[in-house]
């Protein structure tokens, strides 16, 4: 059976219509679904309670006590999964669209014992592909390079950072691949998961492709397999917060994983403030957000410059 694990945060209408789009592409395949709700604060309004009781068969509805992010929710998905004996995982973000054998497809791509995880080809609303796979794990250097406004010198290694100089209807390995929507096997799971919660909502990918290389895994971009992903559906509901969760995240990441030096992490730390500041003169959801994003920030910071201190 494949479990699909899909999380869902006050968008709830965003969840049905992906819902509705596995049930319409998934032919024969077994499955079922367990839709993890991440702490919204807003109530399941009646037509999600109307879906979930007529689909209580396919549709298993998880409740998180607290949001702690994108890794700490699927892990509640991932863990019933397991218990479910389901033989393979697909993570889905509630704002992808499925197409025809786009699942079926991917099932088919794990023909090696070696592949853990599939993901595949993610067009965007407009028909254009979204980058969706990387090449390499991202050390300081990556950081610096693909991650603040120095790409925009470092074009070449930009692209093959995220494999633009590759073709991009040939199945290839990859060092990670978008976590809006991936399939995992089952002894991949086991190995590699659950996913580390000190990110909220960004740096989760290369932090799994550590843990992939690590276990031996490869990771499998497949293009046969086609998602639609209407990214700004769920994104621009949450913007402050969400450059607030990228400063966190690339923190964490960088002193947990990287164990990057002090003067680094002051670079980072300063840079995304900066930037910050910059984008809020235009905007007054951040303008009015800097408080908090000044807070959280910080509290990360510290933790990170602790970690480096050890």
């Amino acid at each position: 059976m494949l479990g699909i694990i899909i999380l869902n945060y006050q968008t709830w209408e965003i969840s049905i219509r992906c819902m509705e789009s596995i049930k319409d592409t998934i032919g024969e395949i077994p499955y079922h679904i367990y839709l993890v709700d991440n702490a919204s604060p807003i109530l399941m309004p009646e037509i999600c309670q109307n879906y979930l009781a007529k689909h209580r068969e396919t549709v298993s509805f998880l409740q998180a006590a607290e949001n702690r992010g994108y890794a700490a929710g699927n892990n509640i998905g991932i863990r019933q999964a397991l218990v479910d004996n389901c033989e393979f995982i697909l993570l889905t973000n509630n704002d992808i669209v499925f197409t025809s054998e786009s699942i079926s497809n991917m099932l088919v791509a794990f023909k090696s014992r070696k592949v853990g995880i599939v993901g595949p080809k993610v067009l965007n609303t407009d028909g254009n592909i979204q980058v969706s796979r990387c090449a390499m794990k991202t050390e300081m250097r990556e950081i610096f390079q693909v991650f603040t406004v120095a790409k925009k010198v470092f074009r070449r290694k930009y692209r093959r950072y995220y494999c633009l100089d590759q073709k991009i209807d040939k199945p290839s390995v990859v060092y990670y691949v978008s976590g809006c929507c991936f399939m995992m096997s089952r002894v991949c799971a086991e190995a590699v998961t659950p996913l580390d919660e000190g990110t909220i909502l960004y740096d989760e990918e290369p932090i799994l492709g550590i843990h992939m290389e690590e276990k031996g895994f490869q990771t499998l971009y497949y293009p046969d397999s086609v998602v639609i992903h209407r990214h700004g559906a769920t994104i621009m509901q949450i913007q402050p917060f969400m450059y607030q969760c990228i400063c966190q995240s690339e923190l964490y990441y960088c002193s947990h994983y990287l164990h990057a030096k002090k003067w680094q992490l002051w670079l980072l730390y300063h840079y995304r403030r900066t930037l910050y500041r910059i984008r809020s003169r235009k905007d007054e959801k951040l303008k009015e957000y800097w408080d908090e994003f000044d807070r959280q920030t910080k509290n990360a910071y510290q933790k990170a410059i602790g970690e480096a201190e050890k």
